[in-house]
């Protein structure tokens, strides 16, 4: 089982500057990049967040894959083959396993803010503004 299982995102993080810049750019045809990018939306819709598999982790079929994302088997084995070459996914017989995703969409980064505020009972909030702080500005 995925050590992501969380529930269904609405969103995944996309990087851009790795996306233009990368070596995907030039490791992929523009066909596969788009087969990896809705392989990395379909993943983030699975139970096991960064694993494309049903919800008892049993991998889906390809050909329900190349059905669910509306392209030909053939160059969805085609993108699966260059992506496992190039390390961005594993494949078992859980399902096909995102490298990296809890590293590129780890929600403890974006939360940490939050937490050390919380798990720091001796961090307090600043005094408010008053109209004699030369930095307040009312709303």
């Amino acid at each position: 089982m995925s050590p992501h299982r969380t529930q269904k995102r609405r969103w995944f993080k996309f990087y851009a500057a790795e996306s233009i810049n990368g070596s995907i750019r030039y490791q992929c045809t523009p066909a596969e990049r788009g087969t990896w990018y809705d392989l990395l939306a379909f993943s983030s819709l699975c139970t096991n967040t960064g694993t494309i598999c049903d919800r008892e982790g049993v991998p889906f079929p390809l050909s329900f894959i190349a059905n669910r994302l509306n392209i030909r088997l053939a160059l969805l084995k085609r993108t699966l083959e260059v992506c496992e070459q190039d390390g961005r996914i594993s494949q078992d017989e859980t399902g096909i396993h995102i490298t990296n995703w809890g590293k590129y969409q780890s929600e403890y980064d974006r939360q940490k803010p939050y937490r050390q505020g919380k798990d720091n009972p001796e961090a307090k909030p600043g005094p408010e503004p008053t109209d004699n702080d030369p930095s307040y500005v009312p709303f």
